[in-house]
């Protein structure tokens, strides 16, 4: 039996272990609760045609071969928005490739496809597409039935040659809303950390470009710091100017 090819998502939660290990200090299970109830929103899919597995910090999401990739994307945006939710960033990649699901049993060519696009491209909270699959829309192409719907919903966005999934569309008042409260949650913690830093900063800009509307930035502008003279205080930092 030849291995259909499918459309397969992978997705990763970002501080994954972070969240564990918070939790096991605290000695608490909130991290495992934020997971359950964002989870919750997979379990009304219809598995004929859409099936997931979720194991550990990765979620799998698989058309059937015959359903239609825009069906997929449409349930990532939900997944997406049902992590912010909790508070939870997710980041992944999308490939079209062999994959077959058995019981217990995975097969695939395409998870390895996803997987590097999560770690290479994905970077921040966005689900990044394969440029093969994008290539499937021009001409006759096997998703060119379906330009019209990705057109009309704006359901893609590209930047710097990257195309992933435009989740926020439709709904980014309540994404600026969401990512600014984890954000202030999390600003403490963020001292220093460029890295994770860069993901809030990656969020906020994508908010406020995808949705047109002139919003105040929650992250703070660059400051100047002054070193002590004349009495001042070492540790003044003077911001926005």
């Amino acid at each position: 039996m030849t291995v259909p090819y499918t459309f397969v998502a992978l997705l990763d939660v970002l501080g994954y272990r972070s969240k564990i290990d918070a939790d096991r200090q605290r000695a608490s299970e909130d991290f495992k609760t934020k997971l359950e109830a964002a989870l919750a929103i997979l379990t009304g899919l219809n598995e004929t045609e859409i099936s997931y597995q979720a194991i550990s910090d990765t979620i799998i999401i698989a058309n059937h071969p015959s359903a239609r990739f825009c069906d997929l994307l449409r349930t990532l945006k939900r997944v997406h928005l049902a992590f912010l939710q909790q508070g939870l960033f997710l980041r992944g990649g999308i490939a079209f490739a062999p994959h077959f699901k058995s019981g217990p049993i995975t097969y695939s060519h395409a998870l390895p496809v996803a997987y590097q696009l999560e770690q290479t491209q994905a970077v921040y909270p966005r689900i990044v597409i394969d440029s093969n699959i994008i290539e499937m829309f021009s001409g006759d192409g096997k998703l060119s039935a379906e330009a019209g719907d990705v057109q009309s919903e704006r359901l893609i966005c590209v930047e710097n040659g990257i195309y992933f999934v435009n989740v926020a569309h439709e709904s980014a008042d309540e994404y600026y809303e969401l990512a600014r409260g984890i954000y202030q949650e999390e600003e403490s913690a963020l001292h220093g950390r460029e890295h994770e830093l860069a993901k809030h900063r990656w969020l906020q800009n994508y908010i406020a470009a995808i949705s047109g509307v002139a919003r105040e930035p929650y992250i703070k502008s660059l400051g100047v710091f002054f070193p002590q003279r004349w009495g001042a205080n070492a540790d003044e930092v003077e911001g926005g100017r």
